[in-house]
């Protein structure tokens, strides 16, 4: 018996991610309009949970606190004259506005020839934390190189399409 497509898991090897549309306050884009990754880290959220006890109460209660949100890492090979990354690390270092909305499309396959985004990561006010330009160069390897980028972000929203 045949079953209905949408009812299948998300592959995780169908994703890309796109800039939102820069402020006034900025021109350009940090990132190309769709920018292909090797990997990419979803967003993770986090709490730490805090006992406590009221009045004559014997048993504790407990009470989440404030969020915290673990950066994410975008991998990708190095290509000549892609900069992307160091570009956006170093308006960061130089005072320049540095943040971007990105969104994360995760793809499902509808049909055999579409593709449409299932699922869309929304980091809100994402800033670069970390880039290294290239792999460790090793003259004994045959990887390819790739570049790494670890954004850090406030907030993120999950839509599900």
């Amino acid at each position: 018996m045949a079953r209905l497509n949408i009812s299948d898991f998300l592959q995780n090897f169908r994703f890309f991610a796109v800039e939102q549309e820069p402020p006034a306050d900025r021109a350009d884009r940090f990132l190309a309009v769709a920018a292909a990754f090797a990997s990419i880290t979803t967003p993770e959220v986090t709490t730490d949970i805090v006992e406590y006890r009221d009045g004559m109460s014997v048993l504790t209660k407990k009470q989440p606190t404030w969020p915290n949100f673990t950066p994410i890492s975008l991998m990708r090979g190095v290509v000549r004259g892609d900069s992307e990354f160091f570009n956006w690390m170093d308006s960061a270092m130089g005072g320049v506005p540095y943040r971007a909305d990105l969104e994360i499309q995760h793809f499902h396959r509808v049909g055999w020839f579409v593709n449409q985004p299932a699922r869309k990561y929304i980091l809100l006010e994402a800033m670069p934390e970390r880039v290294k330009v290239a792999t460790d160069l090793d003259a004994l390897s045959g990887d390819i190189s790739l570049s790494e980028l670890d954004l850090s972000f406030e907030g993120f929203d999950l839509e599900e399409l």
